[in-house]
This record gives C-alpha cells, sequence and structure tokens, in this order.
C-alpha cells in the first residue's frame, strides 16, 4: 500500500516582464516556470530578455475532487502548470498556482491574468503519486440508442 501522498508542494513562480511591442501596454508577462524544475542557463538566457520576478513559497494543493483534470492535464502531450496573477501598478499580484486547467480558465474568464510553463518532472511524479492513491479513471460507458418509434406509439 502507498503511504499516503503529499497535497501540497511549495514552489518559487518565476515570470519574465519585458518592455511590450505592443502600444497600450508598458510590459508583457510571461512564466518561465517554477523552482524546482528551471535550469541555471534558462534563468540566465531570460535575464538577458528583460526582468525576472520570483514569487517564492507559492502552495500548489491538490484537491481529490479535481482528479479528473489532473489526470487530463498529466496525460496531454505536456502537462502544463498555471499561474494566476492580478495587474497592480507596474507588478503583478499572485493568486494562485494550479494544475487544473478547469480552474484556470475560470480565472480567465473572470479578467484575471493567466500563464502557463510545463510542469517540470519533479512535479509530474508528485502529480502522479497522488492520483494513484487517490483516482481510478471511470471506465467508458456505452450509450443506448432511445427508441423513437416506441414513444411515437407504434408509428
Amino acid at each position: 500500500m502507498l503511504d499516503l501522498p503529499s497535497d501540497h508542494f511549495s514552489v518559487t513562480a518565476v515570470l519574465l516582464k519585458k518592455a511590450s511591442q505592443h502600444r497600450w501596454a508598458k510590459h508583457s508577462w510571461s512564466l518561465l516556470g517554477v523552482m524546482p524544475g528551471l535550469s541555471e542557463a534558462k534563468l540566465s538566457d531570460a535575464q538577458t530578455q528583460g526582468e525576472l520576478l520570483l514569487f517564492p513559497d507559492l502552495h500548489l494543493r491538490l484537491f481529490r475532487h479535481y482528479c479528473e483534470s489532473y489526470y487530463v492535464n498529466l496525460m496531454s502531450e505536456q502537462a502544463k502548470i498555471y499561474f494566476i496573477g492580478r495587474p497592480e501598478n507596474d507588478s503583478l499580484t499572485p493568486v494562485l498556482l494550479t494544475v487544473d486547467f478547469d480552474e484556470a480558465a475560470s480565472y480567465m474568464e473572470a479578467g484575471d491574468q493567466v500563464f502557463d510553463a510545463p510542469l517540470p518532472d519533479e512535479l509530474c511524479i508528485w502529480l502522479e503519486r497522488f492520483l494513484l492513491y487517490h483516482y481510478a479513471p471511470q471506465a467508458p460507458k456505452k450509450r443506448r440508442r432511445q427508441r423513437w418509434k416506441d414513444n411515437e406509439g407504434g408509428a
């Protein structure tokens, strides 16, 4: 039997802020990724492109009732992590860090800024362990056609 996996993981989100080419925005933002997971080479390369902003001690938390969404993310071609932030002055205030696309999409619909990056291997392993313990995909169910002839009174 597996030990109970942790449902939270503390990470540092790394965003790149650079001058925008758009005439109505001063800056553009992008999520480079999270640490652990970013290499020194990627960080030093990004520093030449703009300003790096570090958001330490962000808690990535998993919930059992979102396992289906986590599973879909993990089984996709490239698993992703999502950073949700609110612009304030010339910075971003972190709101949430998640691996649930549905949750990130709901924040995007509400007007928050959502950035994504590849999910690092360490977090993929952690997420996989959580799913192995808490999730069993449902077997596909074959749907039956509704018999319209019987509903029309035999016509």
